[in-house]
């Protein structure tokens, strides 16, 4: 236990978490402030209505507030009816289903089928999607799910729909910074081969690996829990925290997406995700760092290998993203695409999203690396290099 707590230290000393707290803290309140800015009207004389008045009045006016036909009527007599905010979210919504017809030129029998008219857009593009290939099963699955949804709650979830809008690129940084803070564990550094002989002379070398690699996901495993709340409070604090159970359909974003579930479980699935992405880097840059025994040979590789799975994201290739790209750090945590992509794997005779299968693949592929390292380090032991 007390070598565990010295190679924590080892990793994370009080400067070097001073400095992930700051930037940590830093990057909420500029990405909170950037959000904020969203929700001011502003006129030639400047910010007209502020944040805190819309966000204020939305939240009154969106109470017991749904989209259906009643709904779309009122706004036809009145746009004002609920407020600046949530008449333009619904808005985009009905913009959205309708192939950007205004609410104006709307007639009866289209804001009555409003829910239809949205199961059968989903499913004209689940036909049209040659990529996948649907079979007639995993359509009408599909479809059950398109079809449950009948009614659509728009009261207030400003905050979590903030939340959700740039989490992804929030815990792919904070991965990337873990993962340069594993690089030393095994990457030598002439400045602390002198302690690591100590060390493993009282320790025992084996005892020592061991130590290190449990220290780097326990410290992993920290940092990304406290960033998390961090970025949590900052941003949803000035929002308030209403609207955890409205369901993400309510977001234009998402309104197309299968998955019938609330914000707080959209949170919840970001944050696993962002966790599996975590233990995926923490896992390639110790088999990294213990091959090549080296920091900056480490740290390039990890940097190339970071920089061709940006190539994918921005270029798509339907075979790479699907069989490669998926898995992977970057589209993992560009969480948006798994709850509007419906992309399937067919495993055994089972059609399994890949909302699901990429975090068995990912977490497999962590669990290969764990293992491979611990192989390389009793192989190198037993030939009396290390």
């Amino acid at each position: 236990m007390k070598i565990m707590i010295l190679e924590c230290k080892r990793m994370v000393n009080r400067i070097i978490l001073l400095g992930f707290l700051a930037f940590v803290l830093i990057f909420s309140v500029y990405g909170s402030q950037r959000n904020l800015d969203r929700y001011n009207e502003r006129d030639e004389q400047g910010i007209a209505v502020t944040w805190r008045d819309n966000l204020s009045e939305a939240r009154n006016a969106s109470k017991g507030l749904y989209l259906d036909k009643e709904c779309m009527e009122n706004l036809q007599e009145d746009a004002d009816l609920y407020g600046y905010l949530n008449s333009e979210n619904i808005m985009e919504l009905i913009s959205s289903n309708y192939e950007r017809k205004p609410l104006e030129e709307l007639s009866d029998n289209e804001m009555e089928r409003f829910f239809q008219i949205r199961a059968e857009i989903i499913h004209e593009n689940l036909v049209l999607d040659t990529k996948v290939g649907y079979t007639d099963e995993e359509i009408e699955d599909f479809m059950d799910r398109a079809e449950s949804l009948s009614t659509l709650s728009m009261e207030y979830a400003e905050g979590w729909k903030a939340l959700a809008e740039k989490m992804g690129n929030f815990v792919f940084l904070i991965v990337i910074i873990i993962a340069v803070l594993v690089l030393p564990l095994f990457g030598r550094d002439p400045a602390v081969q002198m302690e690591e002989l100590v060390r493993s002379s009282r320790y025992g070398k084996r005892q020592l690996d061991t130590a290190r690699i449990v220290a780097a996901y326990l410290t992993a495993t920290v940092l990304y829990v406290c960033s998390m709340a961090v970025y949590f409070i900052i941003v949803m604090l000035p929002f308030g925290f209403d609207g955890a159970s409205r369901p993400i359909q309510s977001n234009v974003r998402t309104f197309f997406s299968l998955y019938n579930i609330t914000y707080l479980q959209q949170f919840v699935w970001n944050f696993f995700r962002g966790y599996v992405v975590l233990i995926f880097m923490v896992s390639l840059t110790l088999i990294v760092t213990i091959l090549l025994k080296n920091i900056l040979a480490g740290a390039s590789v990890i940097a190339i290998f970071l920089v061709m799975l940006v190539i994918f994201n921005q270029v798509y290739l339907y075979p790479v993203n699907h069989w490669f790209a998926n898995f992977m750090p970057v589209r993992m945590t560009n969480f948006w695409h798994f709850y509007v992509g419906n992309e399937l794997y067919r495993i055994c005779g089972f059609s399994i999203s890949c909302m699901r299968w990429s975090i068995v693949i990912s977490l497999t592929l962590s669990v290969i690396f764990l293992v491979s390292s611990f192989t390389v380090l009793y192989a190198n032991r037993k030939k009396g290099l290390i």
